[in-house]
């Protein structure tokens, strides 16, 4: 894959992973302030549309494959996912109907056919099979524009309230911000379709489920780094289920959250192209012990901090930024890795659409958890110590003790796969 192609490939995760930012944290507050639909609707509506999404990601992984054994190119069906995509944004920024079921369509049509491009656009690093060096480097600048995409997304946002002297959540600010996602969106499709090279060869014989339940059986490395998938991404969206509140009322900075939070993803932004660059040395469990090690370390330091010293809480984005690093590469190399067991192309969509399941699943239970949790607490006056305020509980003891949880299963897995420092 030449640099034209890698550009052009990896500019996708730029406005993809920003306009999900978008959709998830500002949509909500947009349709409810500006076409005046109940938060409680919409929260209901979301929670049923994640669950539905999590269903067919599966079927669309599979129904992605056989479009490859038919000989249909991948990069047909990425540029289908983000036109379908644009359209879905269209619908939900510019139509705005104040129609619940119009809000459900679009809603509902965004999701799907985010999964329709993302699904084989992660697969394409699994596919660089037994070439490590363009695998790790694929995935590193693909991770880099991502979290650019979800900086842009807290950042613009930002910009234009701070222009017009309006509320960060004003729906005006997130039309604005919506609608600068869906030229970016049109752009980077323009750009995929006329620089991306779809080199590789996809075409291969059909598999069956009882192929797919033979690989798992055979490989129970793909069982083990499942669970490692769930639990670490489990524990990281606590945190960030709660960052917000947490920063808001535990340190009472409400009008410093937005700028932590960018400085946060900007640390973590930094730190990537380090993990590029010093990381190939050694082998995808050991870079993800270290920062595993190295996260738990830095959030150690939250027990210090309080209103009266908030300066501490830098120092946990500092070090916890860092470590985050690590957990954007190593994943999805690691999956292709175990994958290149295969002799071919395969199960490369199916895994990815797997893995995309674990993932939704974490963040919508860790959501669930932390949100449903902490409220219900607040609500009965409960108290777990007087000096530990009812935020510790969910925004630091459960994450840490996943977290420590985490720790041990990556240990496991490498002492059980016998994987070793890469020399």
């Amino acid at each position: 894959m030449n640099l034209k192609s890698i550009l052009s490939y990896s500019f996708q995760s730029f406005y993809l992973a920003g306009s999900f930012l978008l959709l998830f944290i500002f949509l909500p507050t947009f349709y409810n302030l500006s076409i005046g639909i109940p938060l409680s609707v919409i929260g209901l509506v979301i929670l049923t549309s994640r669950l539905f999404d999590v269903i067919s990601d599966f079927l669309i992984g599979y129904l992605s494959e056989k479009r490859i054994i038919s000989g249909r190119s991948k990069k047909n069906q990425i540029l289908l996912g983000i036109i379908v995509f644009i359209f879905s944004l269209f619908g939900l920024y510019v139509i705005q109907s104040d129609n619940i079921y119009s809000f459900i369509f679009f809603y509902n049509l965004a999701l799907v056919s985010y999964s329709i491009a993302i699904i084989p656009y992660d697969s394409i690093v699994i596919d660089q099979k037994k070439i490590l060096k363009k695998r790790f480097h694929l995935a590193a600048i693909k991770e880099i524009f991502a979290i650019l995409g979800v900086l842009s997304a807290l950042i613009i946002p930002t910009v234009i309230s701070k222009l017009q002297g309006v509320d960060l959540l004003n729906p005006n600010v997130i039309k604005i911000s919506g609608l600068i996602f869906i030229i970016l969106a049109i752009t980077g499709g323009l750009i995929f379709y006329l620089f991306y090279d779809d080199e590789l060869n996809y075409k291969s014989n059909e598999i069956s489920w009882a192929q797919i339940k033979s690989f798992i059986e055979k490989n129970k490395k793909i069982v083990s780094f499942s669970y490692i998938t769930f639990f670490n991404l489990l524990a990281n969206n606590f945190t960030a289920n709660l960052f917000i509140i947490f920063v808001s009322e535990y340190l009472g900075l409400t009008e410093y959250a937005g700028y932590l939070l960018i400085l946060y993803f900007l640390i973590t932004l930094i730190s990537t192209p380090f993990w590029y660059l010093y990381g190939r040395k050694f082998s995808n469990m050991f870079l993800l012990q270290f920062g595993t090690s190295l996260t738990i370390f830095g959030f150690l330091f939250v027990i210090f901090t309080n209103s009266n010293s908030w300066q501490i809480y830098l120092l946990v984005i500092l070090i916890t930024g860092i470590g985050i690093g690590i957990d954007l590469i190593i994943p999805q190399i690691e999956l292709a890795d175990i994958l290149d067991q295969n002799n071919d192309n395969r199960l490369s969509q199916i895994f990815t659409s797997f893995f995309s399941i674990i993932k939704k699943a974490a963040i919508g239970i860790a959501a669930g958890i932390a949100l449903t949790g902490y409220g219900y607490l607040q609500s009965i006056n409960f108290s777990l110590h007087p000096n530990i305020p009812n935020i510790m509980i969910f925004y630091f003891f459960i994450p840490l003790i996943i977290k420590l949880f985490v720790l041990l299963l990556v240990m496991r897995y490498r002492s059980k796969f016998h994987v070793s420092i890469r020399e």
